[in-house]
């Protein structure tokens, strides 16, 4: 199980382990980004690594406010520097995003730009879904993967979720079925993520 932490992380506590954060990417009402990202949360928690759960709608990031490029570093907002903060201190990230229209959700991109070497050097595993899986928003996040040096992880998870999943006008019925469905694509990515990481510290 996960504690709170602080107003932006849920976490699991192990000393001088690896910690992995699983980013929640949509905010908007009614999601379902949050379901799935606490039981891919649960899925990635063990013995070996500190895993915490960042949800984008609790951190609430203003949009790219900053006088400078984030290349450079010179972050003078506390939201940054903040985010600074928390970005810097994961050793690994599995991104938890929906397809909106082809694309990835405009909070993402937004964590994303925000601040740049602090992302450089990060193992990253997407997990999307959607009505086509989100396939299409998982590969238009390469080339931003790419321009922050982050070591993308292979092959993406894809949930593919029908009408039947939902309540009516609201959340998933059933998460933990959803997502069990994927576990062994999903165990195979985090256990590439734990891999990548090993060969980072080894």
């Amino acid at each position: 199980m996960t504690e709170q932490t602080t107003a932006t992380t849920n976490s699991t506590s192990h000393e001088g382990a690896p910690v992995i954060g699983v980013i929640v990417s949509t905010t908007r009402r009614n999601r379902v980004g949050r379901q799935i990202a606490d039981q891919v949360a649960e899925l990635a928690t063990g013995d070996d690594a500190d895993v915490r759960l960042i949800d984008l709608a609790e951190v609430a990031l203003p949009f790219l406010d900053e006088p400078d490029m984030p290349a450079r570093g010179n972050y003078v907002e506390d939201t940054t520097k903040e985010w600074a903060r928390v970005v810097a201190s994961l050793d690994a990230v599995v991104i938890v995003t929906a397809e909106y229209n082809g694309g990835y959700p405009a909070p993402l991109k937004n964590a994303l730009d925000t601040v740049w070497a602090e992302w450089n050097g990060k193992p990253v595993l997407v997990v999307s879904y959607g009505g086509r899986g989100g396939q299409r928003c998982a590969a238009a996040l390469v080339p931003v993967f790419q321009t922050l040096r982050m070591d993308k992880i292979e092959p993406d998870v894809s949930i593919t979720l029908s009408g039947d999943d939902y309540a009516p006008h609201g959340p998933l019925t059933d998460p933990a079925g959803v997502v069990e469905g994927h576990r062994s694509e999903i165990e195979s990515g985090l256990a590439a993520l734990r891999s990548a990481l090993r060969s980072e510290q080894g």
